[in-house]
Formats: structure tokens, C-alpha cells, sequence
């Protein structure tokens, strides 16, 4: 452990408060939280050979610390949250899934409530079943719902107070912005009761909604009752077919409840939380209990190879702040420190107290042994599964290596595709695979600029190429290295300073960082921090015989990464600027205060007091990893045409990464400079990997279209009028029912609408 760190530590509080662990760039590799942090963080020194294998890698990597101290250990567990979720340190124990959790959705407040799946949770008045993590189930799930409840698929239902209820209808309404016309097919068919077309009133629906979200709460005897109450007077009115349809629909929630275990009717609602370990992986099984009864079973995968009391405390907080329903009792089968502190920090997420118990005895601990039968279950079933695909993806890229004679085996696969409709909405996609397996998370889209109306395939190939190889970082010419300067480095840089009249103020050799080639330091710069917000690049130089091959531009990006500020200044003698032009900096007008005092206090040691100084000011933008990262092998869906494209952009980057074309047709691969298909046999791993990454990247780029034509077609051309938001936009639609309408109403009649200033900005834009 670097001294730095270890005297950082024995200075630290000993109150409780949250702290993160950082590499030499300042980018965090561990956030934790403590009740002493001093205690805490000394844990890491004295007993480093007794941390986890993952703790210990982080410990390798890790050169400062730094802390945030709180009023309370529930504060530090909010925080340290919050921080996890936001710069989602390398080393932390997390869920990790390439998707976001699904719930189930219901408007409960619209007139006519609508049934959906959605991946967040919005304050927004909703009922909120979740999270779920199994897609299948999910859908199976809304499919009953709505065959049973009847309940209509057409989205945007809206009472019409001012409109006239069609032919036989109870109550007029509108879809989106427009009046219904007519019933859906589902009305034809008798699997809805026909709302978007004012069948059934907002209240006959509203029952139906909520005999719905009974069911979707696991409380299926209000729903039974009513239906067969419902049904029994319809058989008395001898109207038999709507009575067997009724009969239908109880015989299908009786058949869903049966699948529910029964536990006890008297039981209180609780989770019961089973936990397994398995080389590396923690897997979860979490049993949700309402009413006495099993209404759902969630599994979770995390990695770390923490304690079992810290991933379950990691799996609890990260789970319940995502939670739609929290129960008063969670039943855990390992105890975890900081009992009250957790329950305190769920509390956050509901609206009643909440109390963790690890049951030892009695029927609770029934429970829990059913939890972790299901938990080691599930770790079995899982490492065969990923054991089979990891093998499969060894030897597909073993042999890719081997036919495509490349130098190392390829780690990152990338496949490109191009999608559009008849030459509009066309987006190109970026999937990935790692490992032969896919990094769902690394995948990218791009909606295209130059060929946005064409129907050219090579050219908007080619712009795809083009940008997503603009993202890798250059690398330093074989040969060279940048590091952190040392003690020694520090004579040549004071010399070299007052020699070549490089700003020498307050050198410290701690701030600079040196190029090497070979053992020879051949040039250096540093970054120095005149207040909290002003982080400055200066005396940079590079030896004379070592100009001109853009050495300065990596030394100077290595110092940006340094700052932990979102901007880094420099200033430099006019006529210079074209050279931070090309790394990225803009000409500032006016410069911080420090750095007008900086060089001031320069101009008087100089003896060039005359020359004019030019401030310039680097903004920091979001960094993608994804992009920055180098594929080990790129490949394009399509054919010969296509891989040219591929190779001429490569040549024109200067970049000598591997390309290869799978052609659709008859699954041929082919590679630069090769007229015939590389014999790749069509049945084997190598094949079927190409394959799986071309059919995702055509998947991706399909998915992307569709979205981009939907959000097209329900775009207006009130949309781009400034002034006029989402809201008075809708106001108008419902009003005057279209663009049009709106275009050819008077000034006056909008104002009464939308107000007088959004009705002026109207008749001027549209």
C-alpha cells in the first residue's frame, strides 16, 4: 500500500461517514461505509491479507482515499448508495444484469387506466407491481391479466366531455388526440369490453381494473366473488353466454391460485430472502408472501467475493430502494451487521417501519431453508449453464484465432449493421461480444447524419465506421511511456525549466508527469491546482529531436485525466493556439483570476515581458468506455462491398485492426485482400458465434428503426414551436384535435387555449 495512502488513513475522522477508494487518474474503485471510518479504513492496512480476493486487487490499484463524513449510519448507508449507483465502482458488490428490472404498470387515475410494463418507477399516482426479473414471466403474466379482466390493449383512452358518443356507446372518447372511430378487435372477438370506443363507462371499467390489480396483488377472492355473484345473475336473466364467458374467467383465476403455497392465512405479508454462493457469483431467490400466500418467486445474480453478511446487506439496499412493494417483515437467512442502520435505510423507501429477522426455529425457519433450497438450486442450474457457454465461447474463439491467423484471441468482438425503410430513418448498430459472450451494456446506435434520405447502405457504413473509430483514444508510439515523475526525475526538470525559461514557479515534482523513451526522460508537463476549481496545465516541454510526432498532445491529455475538475485551463503565446485547437481546448475571454495573477507574477522574472498570452480552457465530457475501448476483431453484416467499405476506413485511420464481412446468404465469411470465403466450417463454434453477433447487431438496429418511425409518427408540427411544452401542447391537440386546426384558429381563440405569449410564438412559427 502506497505510504500516502496509509498516513491519509491515520488521518482520518472517526465519526461515521462514507469513504472511496481511488486509482493513481482519481477514478473510483470501491465506495464503503462505516460507523468509525478511522477503524474502518484501517481494517484495510492491518488485515489486507484477510480481505476478499476483490478486495485485494482494489487495494493493489488503489492510491488515495478519500471520506465524506455523515450525521448517522443511516445517512452513510443513503449516501454510499447513491454514490454506488452513481459512478458504479469497478470493485462494489452490484447487481449486475445487462437489463433494467421490469414492473408491471397501472394508471389507476386515468379514466380509462391502462395496464403496461414499464423499467422505473414514477411518482406518478401509478400502482406499481415489482421488480421482476424474468421477461417470460412478465408477459405471461399480463397476457392472463388481460384475457381474464378483459381489459383493452389500445393505449391513450381519454374521456371526450365535448364529443358525441358513437353508435350504441355509453360515453364518448378520444385515442391520443383524435375521437374514436371504432372498437378495437379484441371488442369483436369478446376479449375486451370495448372502452376505446365508450362501450362501458369509466366506472364499469374501473371495476374491472381493480378486480385486476387484486389479482396482480395476489388477493384473488374479491375478484372470484364478484365475478360469480356477476355471473349468477346473468345465468338468472338467462343471458347464458355472457354467464359462461364469466364462468370462463373464474375458472381461469381459480386455476392461477391454485399455483400459489399456501402457507398460513393468518400469516402477516414478508419477504423471505434465501442466499447462495457459487465460484464467485451470489445468487438470490426472494419469496414474496401477501395474504398468506406465495404470489411470487424473484431471482437475482450479483458478483463479489465479499462476506456473505456484506452481499446480502449490498443485495437488500440495492433491491429495496427499487421496490414497488415493501412489506412490514423481511426474513433473511444470513444476519448482517448494522441491523437497525438497514432497517432505517428501507424505511426511506416506504411508508411503515420495517424489521429484518434471520429466523433460527419454528415454521419461519421452514421458510428460509425452502429459500436457500431454491437459492443453491439455482446457483447449481446457473454454473452448468454458464459453465457450457463459457466453454462454447473458448473454443468458438480459439478456432477464430486459429482460421483468421490473428495474433492474440479475440477478446472484443464487435458487429455492425445498417437499418433503415426505403432510405429514411436509418440507424446504424454497434453490438459487442466479450469473451464470446454478449456485453449487452457496450452496445451502441447511431442515427445517421450524411446519408439521413439515402438509400446507400456503403456510405452510411461507412459514417458509422467513421465515428465510432474517432472515440479510441490514440495510443503512444511503440517505444514511448508516460508515468508519474520521481525524485530523481526531479534535478533534469529544474534544470531543464530555468534553461528553457518554462514556467519554474513553485516546482514540485509530485505535479509533474514525464515522458520516457527507453530509460530517458524526454519530456515532461504537470498540472497544478491554484484553488479548488482551477486545476492548470503548464511547463510542458519536449526535447528537440522529439518534436513534431504530437508527444505533447498524450502528455497533455494524461494531465486532463489527472484533474478531478470538469474543466482544465493552460495558457500559451499567441500563435500556438491551432495546437490546442486539435486536442480539444476553446479560447476563453476571460480567464480565472489565479491564472491572470500566475502569469503576472511570470512577466516580471521574463525577459519577454511584450509577448501576448492566449488563455484556453479544456471541458471535460463523459467519458464512454465502450467507445474507448479497441476491438480485437470488427465484423460487418454483408458482403465484399461492404468489408471494403470496412477496410478503407481502417486505412484511413491508420489503424490495423482485423475485419472480416459474414455474408447472409449462405453464411460466408470473407476477409481483406481474399476473393473467395475463408473455409470456416459452417456447423462449428467459430460459425455460430459470427452468426448469433450479426443476427443481435440486425436485431439492434431493427429495434432502434422502429422506435425512430413510432417517435415519428407522433411527432407535430406544434413540437418545434419555442415556448410551447409538452403540456400546452397537449391542451391544444384536445381543443382544436390537430395541427391544422390549430394553424387556421385565430390568435385570440389559441390564447384562450394556451395563454397569450405561447399563442404569439404559434402564429409566428407555425
Amino acid at each position: 500500500m502506497p505510504k500516502v495512502l496509509a498516513k491519509l488513513i491515520a488521518a482520518s475522522p472517526t465519526g461515521p461517514g462514507v469513504y472511496k477508494f481511488l486509482n493513481e487518474k482519481g477514478e473510483p474503485l470501491y465506495v464503503g461505509k462505516a460507523k468509525n471510518l478511522r477503524n474502518r479504513l484501517k481494517s484495510y492496512v492491518q488485515k489486507a491479507t484477510d480481505q476478499s480476493a476483490r478486495i485485494q486487487k482494489m487495494l493493489e490499484h488503489a492510491e488515495s482515499v478519500e471520506w465524506i463524513e455523515t450525521n448517522n449510519e443511516v445517512e452513510s448507508l443513503i449516501l454510499e448508495d447513491n454514490l454506488i449507483k452513481e459512478l458504479q465502482p469497478r470493485y462494489n458488490v452490484c447487481l449486475r444484469d445487462d437489463k433494467t428490472f421490469q414492473y408491471i404498470k397501472v394508471t389507476v387515475k386515468d379514466d380509462y387506466p391502462e395496464v403496461t410494463t414499464v423499467r422505473k418507477i414514477a411518482k406518478d399516482g401509478s400502482r406499481y407491481f415489482g421488480p421482476k426479473t424474468s421477461g417470460a414471466d412478465v408477459r405471461e403474466l399480463m397476457d392472463s391479466v388481460k384475457k381474464i379482466f378483459k381489459l383493452c390493449s389500445v393505449r391513450g383512452i381519454r374521456l371526450d366531455p365535448q364529443g358525441t358518443p358513437l353508435p350504441g356507446a355509453k360515453a364518448a372518447v378520444r385515442i391520443g388526440h383524435a375521437p374514436a372511430k371504432r372498437p378495437c378487435l379484441d371488442f369483436h372477438i369478446k376479449r375486451c369490453t370495448g372502452p376505446c370506443a365508450g362501450m362501458v363507462t369509466p366506472g364499469e371499467y374501473r371495476g374491472q381494473i381493480s378486480a385486476a390489480v387484486d389479482f396482480l396483488a395476489g388477493n384473488f377472492k374479491p375478484a372470484l366473488e364478484a365475478l360469480r355473484k356477476q355471473m349468477m345473475e346473468l345465468a338468472a336473466e338467462k343471458k347464458f353466454e355472457r354467464a359462461g364467458a364469466l364462468r370462463d374467467q373464474v375458472s381461469a383465476i381459480e386455476r392461477a391460485a391454485q399455483k400459489q403455497l399456501i402457507t398460513d392465512t393468518a400469516m402477516p405479508d414478508r419477504d423471505v430472502i434465501g442466499f447462495a454462493d457459487d465460484l464467485g457469483k451470489n445468487y438470490f431467490v426472494l419469496f414474496q408472501i401477501r395474504a398468506g400466500k406465495l404470489i411470487a418467486q424473484e431471482r437475482f445474480i450479483s458478483q463479489g467475493e465479499e462476506s456473505a453478511a456484506e452481499v446480502m446487506e449490498a443485495f437488500l439496499r440495492e433491491y429495496y430502494a427499487l421496490a414497488a412493494d415493501i412489506p412490514k417483515e423481511i426474513f433473511i437467512s444470513v444476519d448482517v451487521q448494522d441491523l437497525k442502520a438497514i432497517e432505517g435505510y428501507i424505511r426511506h423507501y416506504t411508508d411503515h417501519a420495517v424489521h429484518l429477522v434471520r429466523p433460527l426455529a419454528g415454521y419461519k425457519d421452514d421458510l428460509i431453508m425452502l429459500a436457500l433450497q431454491n437459492a443453491r438450486a439455482f446457483a447449481t442450474a446457473s454454473r452448468v449453464a454458464w459453465e457450457s457457454a463459457e466453454r462454447k465461447a473458448e473454443l468458438a474463439l480459439a478456432e477464430l484465432q486459429k482460421v483468421l491467423k490473428l495474433p492474440a484471441t479475440p477478446k472484443r468482438l464487435e458487429g455492425y449493421d445498417i437499418s433503415h425503410l426505403g432510405g429514411t430513418e436509418t440507424i446504424g448498430s454497434m453490438v459487442v461480444a466479450k469473451n464470446g459472450l454478449a456485453a449487452k451494456a457496450d452496445y451502441r446506435q447511431f442515427r445517421l447524419r450524411s446519408t439521413a434520405a439515402k438509400n446507400d447502405d456503403y456510405a452510411s457504413l461507412e459514417e458509422v465506421l467513421t465515428r465510432r473509430l474517432n472515440y479510441l483514444p490514440p495510443e503512444l508510439p511503440e517505444g514511448y511511456k508516460i508515468r508519474k515523475a520521481k525524485k530523481g526525475d526531479f534535478e533534469f526538470i529544474e534544470k531543464t525549466c530555468k534553461k528553457e525559461q518554462v514556467n519554474d514557479e513553485d516546482l514540485n515534482f509530485k505535479q509533474f508527469q514525464v515522458i520516457e523513451k527507453g530509460k530517458k526522460v524526454i519530456g515532461f508537463g504537470r498540472l497544478r491546482s491554484f484553488e479548488t476549481t482551477v486545476d492548470d496545465i503548464s511547463s510542458v516541454w519536449i526535447v528537440p529531436e522529439e518534436r513534431g510526432k504530437k508527444l505533447s498532445h498524450f502528455l497533455i491529455k494524461k494531465l486532463i485525466e489527472q484533474s478531478k475538475n470538469k474543466r482544465v485551463y493552460l495558457d500559451t503565446i499567441k500563435g500556438m493556439e491551432d495546437h490546442y485547437f486539435r486536442i480539444g481546448f476553446e479560447q476563453l475571454h476571460q480567464a480565472p483570476k489565479a491564472l491572470l495573477e500566475k502569469i503576472e507574477r511570470a512577466r516580471k522574472k521574463s525577459t519577454h515581458k511584450n509577448l501576448v498570452i492566449v488563455y484556453m480552457a479544456y471541458q471535460k465530457k463523459k467519458r464512454d468506455l465502450s467507445f474507448e475501448a479497441r476491438p480485437d476483431l470488427i465484423m460487418i453484416d454483408g458482403g465484399k462491398g461492404q468489408l471494403g467499405v470496412a477496410v478503407k476506413v481502417l486505412g484511413a485511420k491508420g489503424l490495423a485492426i482485423p475485419v472480416i464481412s459474414l455474408a447472409k446468404e449462405k453464411e460466408e465469411v470473407f476477409v481483406p485482400g481474399q476473393s473467395d470465403p475463408i473455409d470456416l466450417k459452417p456447423a462449428s463454434e467459430a460459425s455460430y458465434l459470427l452468426q448469433r453477433l450479426r443476427d443481435e447487431a440486425h436485431r439492434f438496429a431493427i429495434t432502434a428503426n422502429r422506435g425512430s418511425r413510432d417517435k415519428k409518427m407522433t411527432q407535430s408540427a406544434i413540437d418545434d414551436i419555442p415556448g410551447v411544452g409538452p403540456k400546452i401542447k397537449r391542451r391544444l391537440l384536445m381543443h382544436f384535435g390537430s395541427a391544422s386546426a390549430v394553424r387556421a384558429a385565430t390568435q385570440e381563440e389559441i390564447a384562450a387555449v394556451a395563454g397569450a405569449l405561447a399563442a404569439e410564438s404559434i402564429k409566428a412559427n407555425l
